[in-house]
């Protein structure tokens, strides 16, 4: 099945408690319960055929998180269309690459978000949202040909491996049904229960964990649209949230505000990934928070590959592996330490239109993550990143895409980008020997138009 169709699934006799309830900052909550929530999804799936959206369109999203994002997700793959979910901050070299990468025959914007993504719009069918609404920007004078996608993808993820561009990650119904499945394993939550979404819906972890396992499973998303601790503490207290899916940043952020605020005593668990959590870290925030703190282990091409179990969870690893899949240490070294390979029949099996690089890791039934671990009894555990890219508040920064970047700059003459103290570090040499705080200064403003702005180096320093 696809995994609409567990959504649809799903809301049959789902009981009175929302399916989601969206918060935005002084402006009155949305609630939406399921047969509210399944008349959207119809309501939707009517609006995008007539307004043009085709199967096997690729259509390429720019949405903040809302009620909306996950209607219009599920509508677009009701109509065999291929959703290509992308981070809002992305610029001109992300972009770039991109659209040239995937052709997409239609995008799906905020209308705020327009004028960012104005050199891609020409020949492709637009769609705004705005004021709660999808309106018609324009329709193609050549209606495009639909995209050769097998039947069993559901939609195309970009992510990094470090040959300094984005690759389209083809993910499967079946990777989506099955990383719901078994974090909800590890998760153990019942009918009934909330969870707080915090995490950008673009990112595979937010789709899975934050929207479809409490879809599945019968939980109630709440979409907060802000990161303000004061806020979310406010959310907890007044939700009664019972989960928080999120990275290890943010749980730090929330470690340190803790003692100011009460009324927490609904929280259950904390569920964490995106970036590696510190065994100090996770003592000081699993004792002070009273809950279970749930870290794992995904990427985008697998997502969980393990994850931590409620009541058994440990500190200083990613848990054990998950059901259906096959992990191997390749070449480890005297303390069992090398690249974590996996095997999984629910897996993604190539990059789009990428074809090198899909058999440059995917090699004899196995995928090399690029990452450093080890086993330890049945637990995994994290080490580092062996490819050449580094996580900056649970984002993937490819620090080849950044070097090349800083060399776009007029008069960079040699760039060296690195990564210290939770941060990226950049020694940049210019061709002219001209004042060089000023010349930090123009190159951060330059880098501000062309990448992510979690892209751009806290330190760049003179190199010799």
């Amino acid at each position: 099945m696809t995994i609409a169709e567990e959504a649809l699934k799903a809301l049959t006799g789902w009981g009175s408690h929302p399916v989601f309830v969206e918060l935005t900052p002084n402006k009155a909550p949305i609630h939406f319960g399921a047969e509210e929530f399944r008349a959207r999804i119809e309501e939707t799936t009517r609006l995008l055929r007539d307004l043009g959206i085709k199967e096997r369109y690729l259509v390429t999203l720019f949405l903040g998180n809302s009620i909306d994002f996950v209607s219009i997700f599920l509508s677009l793959i009701i109509l065999g269309a291929i959703p290509i979910a992308l981070k809002m901050d992305y610029r001109k070299i992300e972009l770039d690459e991109i659209f040239a990468n995937a052709e997409p025959q239609a995008i799906i914007a905020e209308q705020s978000h327009l004028p960012v993504i104005f050199p891609y719009l020409p020949g492709r069918l637009v769609i705004a949202r705005s004021g709660g609404q999808l309106l018609l920007q324009q329709s193609p004078a050549v209606q495009l040909p639909p995209a050769g996608i097998p039947e069993e993808i559901a939609s195309i993820n970009y992510t990094y491996r470090g040959y300094g561009f984005p690759l389209g990650v083809m993910i499967p119904h079946a990777q989506y049904l099955m990383g719901a499945r078994v974090l909800q394993a590890g998760l153990k939550g019942s009918t009934g229960e909330s969870m707080l979404v915090i995490l950008p819906m673009p990112h595979i972890f937010t789709l899975i964990s934050c929207l479809l396992v409490p879809l599945l499973f019968g939980m109630t998303s709440v979409i907060a649209r802000t990161v303000h601790p004061r806020l979310l503490f406010e959310y907890i207290h007044s939700y009664h949230i019972d989960y928080i899916t999120s990275i290890p940043e943010m749980y730090e952020l929330l470690y340190k505000f803790r003692k100011q605020e009460s009324g927490l005593d609904s929280l259950k668990a904390f569920v964490c990934g995106g970036s590696r959590l510190s065994e100090s870290s996770y003592e000081k925030i699993r004792s002070s928070f009273g809950i279970d703190l749930l870290h794992g282990y995904g990427l985008t091409e697998f997502t969980p590959v393990s994850r931590n179990i409620r009541g058994s969870a440990r500190s200083g690893t990613i848990g054990p592996l998950c059901s259906g899949v096959c992990c191997r240490i390749a070449s480890p070294d005297n303390r069992g330490a090398g690249e974590i390979l996996l095997s999984t029949p629910h897996m993604a099996r190539a990059y789009y239109r990428r074809p090198r690089e899909t058999a440059h890791v995917y090699t004899d039934g196995w995928f090399k993550t690029g990452d450093i671990g080890r086993l330890q009894n049945d637990h995994l555990v994290f080490i580092k990143e062996k490819k050449n890219t580094r996580k900056i508040n649970g984002n993937i920064a490819d620090l080849d895409e950044v070097r090349n970047a800083i060399l776009m700059y007029n008069g960079t003459a040699d760039v060296e980008v690195s990564y210290r103290d939770n941060a990226l570090s950049a020694q940049v040499g210019f061709n002219q020997e001209n004042d060089f705080e000023k010349e930090v200064k123009e190159l951060r403003n330059f880098l501000k138009g062309i990448i992510a702005l979690y892209k751009i180096p806290k330190y760049i320093s003179r190199k010799d």
